[in-house]
């Protein structure tokens, strides 16, 4: 019977443990549910190609004079 006891003890919970996993859960729900998303959106920029735009626009010479080959280089060197 001491055995028992001692197994109750042990997986008690107390009284602020009771909605510990719902916190948990809706935690790490929003985490995911927010990178899914993210790279979603970042997945349908590279498809459509406003990600490649606005890395052209971010690179050193991409107003310059170097046409597609000197844009494709600085983003490979970016």
């Amino acid at each position: 019977m001491a055995d028992m006891d001692l197994l109750r003890g042990m997986f008690a919970r107390t009284k602020g443990d009771r909605g510990q996993s719902t916190v948990e859960y809706a935690l790490v729900m929003v985490a995911f549910l927010t990178m899914a998303l993210t790279m979603g959106a970042i997945w349908k920029a590279g498809r459509d190609g406003s990600l490649l735009a606005l890395a052209v626009g971010a690179a050193s010479h991409g107003a310059g004079d170097g046409g597609l080959l000197g844009a494709a280089r600085d983003i490979a060197l970016f």
